[in-house]
């Protein structure tokens, strides 16, 4: 179940709430009402929630993405769709999802292993049809976040990027600048209550010049679930999320799904029907502890972050932080060294609350809160046989580490959670001042987190690791241009957390042919971990530092090992799991990542160069000649030269194949790429292209962190890829097409390609892979005539099947006047026992000829008379 199955069910039982929309209909009637901090609040402006509509702002369900990407329709659609919003008076800031998110791996793990099961479907498709899939498996192409950066910038669109948690970020941007609404497809955001709320899967950019979509109405929602709006945060809460998850909350479903027999066995229904009976008289206390009658207390904290999580994100929670009431019947106390009020434990004394009054408060104030107010409460009352303050503290202390993400979308509200003196005040807040100075004295020991999903907001570093200490100055800018979008998101999380994550991709791993994309550019990312982390300057530093204290150099050098968590998806995992990789140092002393990205000078720009070219393993000589490699074909032309000296990755018609697509023309005519029908798709040829774009999208990496060397409108990969025309050329190139053939016999086209080629094996010890062998040649049987129909007693004389050569599998020789020019040996070997197939002779002038018998290596003299009656 969980707060996703929400979606489905209001688009299924919830129609009337689903109204069909014209968007640019809306933006021409639309009128400024007041006027926001955003620039453009005079447009019927929207934010557009990236993860949700990928598939949408690639252009929709094109049957051609599993061959790698069509980037150049990709920017023609999104051309299209900008120019109607802007004649139309909307504008539309895309919000992509920048933040790990360590609080939801589990979910991100469960999303890749699905992603995973996707993949293996489309590559048994492929290879048992040939056909593109069906839209059902779409996934993703690689790189498209990136791509669709990089496009949005280049129409001047606004782009943001999140930090921590992406749906609050998302709200609160639209909150804050007054936007209209959002369109995306998650319920997290129904919960929320947005202004208005549209669906990015039904968007749909019509030739007649509408946007259509559908919006969900918040209050026919409320009345189709019979739900006040106020209960939606306690709703979504039971539904289950990443601070509580849904297999925490199995006892609870299962337990109400027993006592109510008129909910078919539907757990919303349940949870409809039990909140329904909160507000009738005499019911809400039963009713609030049969909900927080769970199992232990770490569960009724778990459910109390998860409804704040939900209020943070409503228009109430946004304009002004509501602290927890205070309790009036709490008596003014002296408190004592050893912990007691009024000789009694802490403990005792906070269960000692008039419940009547409790009540009293919470009809005065809205549902969420008075939830809020009664798991305070609840807590509290379930502690009172704890004997010491000690123990109460213990059991306090998992909320510092739990609730540092709660108040994450109003930077000026107080943390509720803020610690002082190794203290959560958090949990006080409403008490008097006598009790908190004498519980602020007390320290908290270690103790590890609720759950695994849950951790704070705030970039904390793993014990263990060792990353070095990163300058404000860098981290200002790097902060600046991740929410920009104007970098890499990578480079934020490894700053921040040091680790990453690597989603899965359009690959075999069960294939020992091509290797996996985590482990072929694993080698460039280590080089890049380096420079980020400013590694030779730490070791020039070090160095600089012995030599002016005068000590001996040791035998041992110090350990400069910089570690980087990759999380990753291997074959049979079964848990989120990362692999620990050491960042490695260049030979040469590149400048610091400071200089790099602020450095003016002309000696700086070509230091950022040579640095991505290390990165790349790419320095050599003609790499800089834009003779031989232009300026927008660099990174192409890196990656490429980086997996042929991998070794044996690709075949070097592969590699023409891919240059050969670059100095086409028919890269940038669009109509025509959409035109074109692929006779096959071969599950060869999507998988180099998922690999190419791996490497695309780490050479980009590579080269914001050296300080963008290469601008960014020069490493578009609409420049120099596209998926379908790539197909193209590779089924040309297998076919022993000639270079001037694949070029379509344009000579300056193949004067590129041998320059480029060149330059990219200049000084490498290129190890292409071999060509595969046809899959009939893995039959441990084969036909002695190959694929020939077989004859009970031989085929005839003469016979050559239709569309063959009349070259035989045989075996024989040519003679010409009775001279051997030329011999062939048979395809199938001798079997013993059993004479072979006699080899064919074919001749041209002259009486007598010699005929080879390859089987028994004799020679012998021929009758052609003899041979001619015999036939």
């Amino acid at each position: 179940m969980g707060i996703n199955s929400l979606q489905d069910y209001l688009e299924t039982n919830c129609s009337s709430a689903c109204v069909s929309v014209d968007l640019l209909k809306i933006a021409r009637g639309f009128v400024s009402k007041r006027r926001g901090r955003y620039g453009g609040s005079a447009r019927f402006c929207l934010v557009v929630d990236a993860e949700s509509c990928l598939d949408r702002l690639y252009g929709g369900y094109y049957s051609d993405w599993v061959c790698g990407g069509q980037w150049n329709r990709m920017t023609a659609f999104l051309t299209n769709l900008v120019q109607a919003c802007h004649n139309a008076n909307m504008e539309l800031v895309v919000f992509f999802n920048g933040g790990l998110e360590s609080e939801r791996m589990n979910d991100w793990f469960t999303e890749q292993i699905n992603q995973k099961k996707k993949v293996h479907s489309i590559l048994r498709h492929l290879q048992n049809k040939g056909t593109p899939p069906p839209k059902i498996w779409w996934m993703p192409p690689v790189f498209l976040k990136g791509s669709l950066r990089m496009a949005l910038r280049h129409l001047n669109v606004t782009v943001a990027c999140s930090m921590d948690d992406h749906f609050q970020e998302v709200i609160g941007f639209c909150r804050e600048h007054n936007l209209q609404g959002i369109i995306a497809q998650e319920s997290t955001y129904a919960i929320f209550d947005p202004p208005r709320y549209f669906s990015s899967n039904n968007l749909k950019l019509t030739y007649k010049g509408s946007l259509e979509t559908k919006e969900y109405i918040m209050d026919e929602i409320a009345k189709c679930l019979d739900l006040n709006p106020n209960r939606f945060c306690v709703f979504a809460a039971l539904l289950g999320n990443h601070i509580l998850p849904e297999e925490d909350l199995y006892d609870f479903f299962r337990n109400q799904l027993n006592s109510c027999l008129d909910t078919e066995g539907k757990p919303l229904k349940v949870l409809m029907k039990i909140l329904a009976d909160v507000n009738k008289p005499g019911r809400i206390f039963e009713v609030k502890r049969s909900i927080l009658g769970f199992s232990c207390n770490e569960m009724i904290l778990k459910f109390k972050q998860s409804v704040q999580y939900y209020l943070n994100g409503t228009h109430e929670g946004f304009l002004k932080y509501r602290p927890r009431p205070k309790w009036a019947d709490m008596e003014k106390a002296s408190s004592r060294s050893d912990g007691t009020i009024n000789g009694g434990p802490v403990c005792y004394r906070l269960c000692t609350l008039k419940i009547p009054r409790q009540l009293e408060i919470e009809k005065e104030q809205t549902l969420v809160h008075s939830f809020i107010f009664f798991i305070d409460t609840f807590i509290h009352w379930h502690n009172y046989s704890l004997p010491h303050s000690d123990t109460l503290i213990n059991f306090l202390h998992p909320l510092q580490e739990i609730g540092g993400y709660m108040n994450t979308l109003n930077p000026n509200a107080p943390d509720i959670l803020a610690n002082s003196s190794g203290l959560n005040k958090g949990l006080l807040n409403g008490f008097d001042s006598s009790l908190e100075a004498q519980l602020s004295g007390l320290s908290l020991t270690d103790s590890q987190p609720l759950h695994p999903s849950v951790g704070n907001h705030k970039p904390k570093k793993q014990p263990g690791t060792k990353l070095p200490s990163v300058t404000p100055e860098i981290m200002r800018i790097a902060s600046e241009r991740h929410q920009k979008g104007l970098m890499c998101s990578w480079i934020y999380q490894l700053l921040s957390q040091g680790e990453l994550k690597l989603p899965v991709v359009l690959e075999d791993d069960t294939n020992r042919e091509l290797p996996s994309y985590i482990d072929l550019f694993r080698p460039i990312r280590q080089t890049v971990y380096s420079v980020l982390f400013n590694l030779n300057k730490t070791k020039i530093i070090h160095e600089t530092s012995e030599k002016e204290k005068g000590e001996p150099s040791t035998g041992t050098p110090k350990c400069f090992d910089i570690p980087v968590k990759e999380w990753v998806i291997r074959r049979g995992t079964t848990r989120p799991s990362f692999e620990l990789v050491i960042a490695k140092p260049v030979e040469w002393k590149t400048p610091s990542v400071e200089r790099m990205w602020l450095g003016q000078n002309a000696e700086d720009k070509n230091r950022r160069l040579r640095a991505f070219l290390t990165c790349m393993q790419s320095e050599s000589p003609l790499m800089l000649n834009t003779n031989y490699v232009p300026q927008c074909l660099l990174v192409m032309c890196c990656v490429l030269r980086y997996i042929v000296q991998f070794g044996r990755v690709i075949q070097r018609q592969e590699l023409d194949a891919f240059l050969a697509m670059a100095v086409s023309p028919l890269l940038v005519d669009v109509q025509t790429m959409q035109d074109l029908k692929l006779p096959a798709i071969h599950p060869r040829g999507i998988q180099l292209a998922s690999l190419f774009m791996s490497g695309v999208e780490t050479a980009i990496f590579a080269n914001d962190v050296c300080g963008a060397p290469i601008p960014w409108n020069m490493s578009c990969p609409w420049l120099f890829f596209d998926g379908k025309l790539f197909h193209f050329k590779l089924l040309k190139a297998n076919n022993n097409t000639p270079l001037i053939d694949m070029c379509d016999g344009q000579v300056d086209q193949v004067l590129r390609v041998e320059r480029m080629r060149q330059a990219i094996l200049e000084n490498t010890r290129a190890e292409f892979a071999k060509p595969l062998l046809p899959a009939n040649m893995f039959n441990p049987y084969p036909s002695p005539y190959g694929n020939y129909p077989s004859f009970p007693h031989g085929a005839p004389i003469g016979y050559r099947p239709a569309g063959r050569s009349p070259v035989d599998a045989r075996g024989g020789q040519l003679e010409i006047a009775g001279v051997v020019v030329g011999s062939w040996g048979a395809n199938v070997p001798s079997r013993r026992g059993r004479q072979g197939p006699t080899p064919q002779i074919m001749s041209v002038g002259g009486g007598r000829r010699f005929v080879t018998n390859f089987y028994s290596s004799s020679w012998c003299f021929v009758n052609p008379e003899a041979l001619a009656m015999d036939s």
